[in-house]
């Protein structure tokens, strides 16, 4: 038969009685294990109360007695310093800030003063040192001077490198702005610098004296190495020790165009020699050895340029100078050939030959305009000849015409002289195709030409003197009144009707001459050409035949000045064969 078991609900049943009371005992147990407790913890500070009391007299004792031991050390230094006893005063003040460093570790971070004091005490020492360092630094400068006036250079530098450490060491360390000197320090660097690069320009100058020497007695390759030692000295001066007054950097350049000099000296003295050849051949009339010479020259001091740029040879504008050299001996044979086809052709157009003429003129003025396209810096080309050339090119096709209009008009001067005079002033036609403009503001080819200055009839006269072959010029006064000396007629203001009219109208006098008196002033060639006023000759339209039979007027005015009253007329003086 299987035994009974009961299960878990119905023994959960059975122990419901017991359960209480059990919980109420355990209530009871820790109820008075707390009380146990609380007891002996109330029991406990008044068992030890009487020991921290005492500790803390104690400590607040010792931090009295430190306090007073610093303020002793203190005073007692004090009196030291004012007795001058230095070393005595710095002893005293550690003293005081190991006292004070003793007081802060009884009872760190309680009193704030106590810590600001320590911080003074040590500042004070700090100073102290710094300015004691400074004291030592400055003796050591003075035996540094000394030795340095002593010519012992190198015990000189290590006592100012000594003198400076201390001073650095003192700006660094010293709390009071009275311990510091930051100029102090600047300036021993300064002299330390210096002293070191004096032995490097010693060597420069030296050097530079054994270069001038030797260039002095063209000792090249000497003079050479001395620079180079120069210059390596200097750069050295110039790279470390870029403050001191040794570091010029001027100075190096000048040593630099001084080697190069040196190094090009060769160069341009070929140079010199083909220039010289150049020239000897010139003189002698080898022309194409010459602008060979000059142009081996030019590309002599072309290289010269080139690769020796800081040299003293140096000179863009030699090579110029040459090239103009070599220009002109090559258009020397067109321009001699041009000009003396210049003067056949003014044989020929005195001759009134102007085919003959005309051909010359081709070739003379094809003969410069080559020279001076082909060779542009000869000193040679004669820039009046190209001028003339040119214009006489551009006048060919009327060369015969306006030679034949001239002459036909032409009159001898009264008086014996071979000087022929114009019979009329000069009319717009011609002053036209001479000049190829007309300034008259009456316009009217058959009239005279007006409001033209003596400048412009002066050109005039010079063109002229191209196509004729003969010297053109404007009337002197006494020509003017030889021809006057005949009775002249011509347009006054009472016939004129207030305007020029068409040149040799009016009558002609007994020596052939038209409008003398009338019609236009005209200008005249003056005794000093120099001078801004010059003569005009003669009355015009605008005055009465009273004022025009009263002889003939002259009036100085200003070469510049033009007038619709003004004209000219020209001479020509005999053409020597």
């Amino acid at each position: 038969m299987t035994p009974y078991v009961p299960s878990w609900k119905e023994r959960i049943e059975d122990a419901k009685p017991y359960a209480l009371p059990a919980i109420a005992a355990l209530m009871v147990v820790v109820l008075t294990g707390w009380v146990v407790w609380h007891q002996w913890r109330s029991s406990e500070p008044t068992k030890s109360s009487a020991a921290p009391n005492q500790d803390t007299d104690a400590r607040m004792a010792a931090q009295a007695r430190l306090s007073a031991d610093v303020d002793t050390l203190e005073k007692t230094r004090q009196r030291a310093l004012e007795s001058g006893a230095v070393a005595e005063a710095t002893v005293l003040l550690d003293r005081a800030i190991a006292k004070q460093r003793e007081r802060l570790l009884i009872d760190p971070g309680v009193d704030p003063e106590q810590t600001t004091r320590l911080a003074r005490l040590e500042a004070l020492r700090s100073s102290s040192k710094a300015r004691a360092a400074a004291a030592q630094s400055e003796v050591l400068e003075k035996e540094a001077q000394a030795a340095q006036q002593a010519g012992q250079g190198a015990e000189a530098a290590g006592k100012w490198r000594e003198a400076l450490r201390l001073q650095r060491e003192a700006n660094a360390s010293a709390t009071a702005a009275d311990a510091q000197n930051f100029p102090r320090e600047v300036r021993l660097a300064q002299t330390i610098e210096q002293a070191a690069t004096e032995p490097l320009h010693a060597t420069v100058e030296e050097a530079l004296a054994l270069a001038h020497a030797a260039a002095a007695q063209e000792h090249w390759d000497d003079a050479l190495k001395a620079y180079t030692e120069a210059r390596t000295a200097q750069a050295a001066i110039n790279q470390s020790h870029p403050t001191t007054r040794y570091a010029v950097f001027a100075d190096l350049d000048s040593i630099d165009a001084e080697i190069a000099s040196l190094q090009a000296a060769g160069v341009a003295a070929a140079t010199t020699a083909r220039e010289h050849n150049g020239d000897a051949a010139a003189a002698a009339g080898r022309s194409q050895e010459a602008a060979a010479s000059y142009a081996a020259a030019v590309e002599s001091q072309r290289q010269l340029n080139a690769n020796f740029p800081r040299s003293r040879f140096f000179s863009a504008s030699r090579a110029d100078a040459l090239n103009a050299k070599r220009d002109t001996v090559l258009a020397a044979a067109l321009t001699e050939r041009a000009a003396h086809l210049d003067r056949e052709i003014a044989v020929a157009l005195a001759r009134r030959q102007t085919v003959a003429a005309r051909d010359k003129i081709t070739e003379a003025a094809a003969l410069i305009d080559k020279a001076a396209s082909d060779y542009p810096r000869s000193r040679a080309l004669d820039r009046a000849l190209q001028l003339k050339l040119g214009f006489l090119a551009l006048r060919q096709g009327d060369l015969e015409a306006l030679q034949r209009e001239i002459y036909d008009q032409l009159v001898p001067v009264p008086g014996g002289s071979r000087v022929q005079m114009l019979r009329s002033e000069i009319a717009q036609d011609i002053f036209g195709r001479v000049m190829n403009t007309n300034p008259s503001r009456n316009p009217g080819r058959a009239l005279p030409v007006d409001s033209v200055n003596w400048l412009e009839a002066q050109e005039f006269c010079q063109r002229l003197s191209w196509l004729l072959g003969a010297r053109v010029r404007l009337p002197t006064e006494a020509e003017m009144r030889a021809a006057f000396s005949a009775k002249s007629e011509s347009w006054s203001a009472d016939t004129s009707g207030g305007h020029s009219h068409e040149t040799g109208k009016a009558p002609a006098n007994a020596a052939g001459f038209h409008d003398l008196a009338g019609n236009l002033a005209e200008w005249l060639q003056p005794a000093n050409s120099a001078s801004d006023l010059v003569p005009v000759a003669g009355g015009t339209y605008l005055d009465s035949t009273a004022e025009l039979a009263g002889g003939l007027p002259m009036t100085p005015m200003d070469k510049h000045e033009r007038a619709r009253h003004i004209g000219f007329r020209i001479v020509v003086e005999p053409a020597e064969r």
